[in-house]
């Protein structure tokens, strides 16, 4: 088994299976299929991709193996998790129902285990929503990085949302903290806590390159990013006068 194992492509289970059909060798198989079976026939906890898990059905399969007709078996083995103990079990056909754990506990669904759900990071951001006459103000994200060139909104610091506005040419009158979004990307998820200002009056000579007022009705059509366009939305359907 080990020299077939050298072969360029084929791994142990294929080298398992090469060595039981061509020469007839004490040799046991795990493919996805036989991972399946034993895991529901024996109860065997956890996600057969996990290195421990996988161990403990390598050994179960050794342990298995017929003296005799290793082939025979092997095929047989394969046959019943290609189309008998599938994802979605023929349970009433299978010959080996009577000592399956999974089907005496009614976990025939739940074994074997799924993959692990990936565990994402979430990342926190606060947008403020400058809101002066039906208009808000946009800003344009750096041509590179996350949002790379689309309008979105300015995101707050530590500064304090009235010192920030100033920063950004604006006198506010009132703040309200609306409903948090999430929005997820590859590696992560953005929980972004919308803060809509009602601004009293702009401050002259305080404008920057990069940003925009525009009308809420024409910001619905700007290039922005889906989590700006919901809240977009959601100003001009609250059709908010501060």
């Amino acid at each position: 088994v080990d020299e077939i194992e050298q072969v360029p492509g084929v791994g142990r289970s294929s080298a398992a299976a090469i060595a039981a059909f061509a020469f007839g060798r004490r040799a046991a198989i795990l493919d996805g299929n036989v991972k399946r079976v034993l895991a529901r026939c024996y109860g065997v906890e956890g996600w057969p991709g996990e290195r421990e898990v996988e161990a403990k059905l390598w050994r179960l399969a050794e342990r298995l193996l017929p003296k005799d007709d290793v082939g025979v078996y092997t095929q047989a083995l394969m046959d019943l998790g290609a189309t008998v103990c599938t994802r979605q079990p023929r349970c009433d056909l299978c010959p080996v129902r009577r000592r399956c754990v999974a089907r005496r506990e009614s976990r025939v669904h739940e074994l074997p285990a799924p993959r692990p759900r990936r565990t994402v990071p979430l990342r926190d951001a606060t947008w403020l929503l400058l809101l002066h006459n039906q208009q808000v103000l946009l800003e344009r994200r750096p041509g590179a990085g996350l949002w790379g060139g689309l309008w979105t909104f300015p995101a707050a610091s530590n500064a304090g949302y009235a010192a920030q506005a100033r920063e950004l040419g604006c006198e506010i009158s009132s703040t309200r903290e609306l409903e948090p979004l999430e929005h997820g990307f590859t590696h992560f998820r953005l929980r972004i806590r919308p803060v809509l200002c009602g601004v009293a009056r702009t401050l002259p000579g305080v404008a920057a390159p990069g940003r925009l007022w525009i009308d809420l009705e024409d910001a619905a059509q700007a290039a922005a990013p889906a989590p700006v366009k919901k809240l977009i939305a959601r100003l001009g359907a609250s059709n908010a006068s501060w």
